[in-house]
């Protein structure tokens, strides 16, 4: 009996002692995003872009049809968004430069948060306060998504026929389609809300 109180203890004291070198770890990183806003933003917004962007590519184990966003960035890039076949139509080209701008929206829009949006938003710089930020972003460059750029192929729905607002040209699946752009965004925010967590300013004393 009393062996096993022991080990009892023993894990406790062990258990104590991993959460707080988390938590430690934890308030390290929020020191080091503090002190480096641009660097974390930067490669926050890459390593967002690359996740949530290969994970799109899956959506159809989940039920929800796939996003090629470098495929689709690839027509922009080529003047090509009514997918002419006459155009660029090369499936290796449109992704390879397409992917270059994809990932450089990815990052402008993380810089955009950081810089821009974040500093707006009236939510404490708390873990759950910098999450609930960068949904609030993500959300919103969901909302863009379905309600503009995606309008900007004019034959995504069929010849001379746009997705439409949110997406409501697309047949009677388009609310699929409708939530696995929404999820994509949120995605990209959780993965940017996870790197981009910087403390609250100190506080200056009083002269």
């Amino acid at each position: 009996m009393f062996q096993q109180c022991e080990r009892s203890a023993r894990r406790s004291r062990k258990g104590s002692a991993t959460l707080a070198t988390l938590r430690d770890a934890v308030s390290d990183w929020g020191d080091y995003v503090t002190g480096h806003r641009l660097v974390v933003a930067i490669v926050g917004g890459l390593v967002a872009t690359h996740v949530t962007t290969n994970l799109g590519m899956w959506y159809h184990g989940i039920g929800l049809p796939d996003l090629n966003f470098n495929m689709l960035n690839g027509f922009l890039v080529f003047g090509n968004s009514a997918m002419d076949p006459k155009g660029m139509s090369d499936p290796v080209i449109l992704t390879l430069f397409g992917g270059i701008a994809h990932y450089g929206q990815g990052v402008a829009f993380s810089l955009i948060y950081a810089f821009g949006i974040y500093p707006l938003l009236p939510i404490a710089n708390t873990i759950r306060g910098n999450f609930i930020k960068a949904f609030i972003w993500g959300l919103i460059l969901a909302t863009l998504s379905a309600v503009w750029w995606i309008n900007l192929f004019p034959n995504l729905a069929g010849a001379g026929t746009s997705a439409g607002i949110f997406m409501t040209n697309l047949g009677a699946d388009w609310w699929k389609w409708l939530v696995a752009v929404y999820l994509w965004h949120l995605v990209y925010a959780f993965n940017l809300g996870a790197f981009f967590q910087p403390k609250d300013p100190p506080k200056r004393s009083a002269a």
